[in-house]
């Protein structure tokens, strides 16, 4: 209750557990957001996914970043049309594009644990925050390529060239565009010194 303008320790510890749902369901909701901007491309569509899915495990707790993308992946499998094209249902999942959208899951995992190891180095912020965005993208290829390959029946080569290789240069600047304007408003904040 508030009392002279303060809030109690029992209200602020309410408050601090309820921040953490807030923070996954704004990512999640980042995510469904940037599904609908949408470039129609066969058989994998441009999205801006990559791009909010850098800014969740940049702004985000490592629990938080994979809540965010599970949470994701599960309203989509329930049906809601949270999808590129507005689709949603196991059938998406299972389909040609599945793999780069289950593939959310691992990469946020793996793109928090780097960032929380290379934050460590002597590596400038900016640095850290941009390799692990780059394993963040890796890690999607990768189970995006792979699924791709077995449910399109495409050998490796026709799958990366149908599936990555016309990503790569447009994932590397959204990793760059996270990465620089992340850092610059961690150095606005007086968060980085390096």
């Amino acid at each position: 209750m508030l009392r002279n303008g303060s809030i109690s320790r029992g209200e602020s510890r309410g408050l601090a557990a309820v921040a953490p749902v807030l923070r996954v369901a704004a990512g999640t909701l980042a995510l469904i957001a940037s599904a609908n901007v949408e470039v129609p491309l066969v058989p994998v569509p441009f999205t801006l996914q990559v791009l909010a899915l850098c800014y969740v495990v940049l702004a985000l707790r490592p629990r938080e970043a994979v809540a965010s993308a599970s949470s994701y992946v599960a309203i989509g499998a329930l049906g809601a049309p949270v999808f590129s094209g507005h689709m949603g249902g196991i059938v998406r999942l299972a389909g040609p594009t599945g793999g780069f959208i289950l593939g959310f899951v691992l990469a946020a995992a793996v793109g928090s644990l780097v960032l929380g190891r290379a934050s460590r180095t002597r590596l400038p912020w900016v640095a850290s925050a941009a390799a692990s965005l780059v394993a963040m993208v890796a890690v999607v290829y990768l189970c995006g390529w792979a699924q791709l390959m077995v449910v399109a029946h495409l050998t490796p080569t026709a799958a990366f060239a149908a599936g990555v290789a016309p990503f790569v240069a447009l994932d590397l600047m959204k990793v760059g565009i996270a990465s620089c304007t992340f850092a610059a408003g961690r150095i606005a904040l007086g968060r980085d010194g390096r």
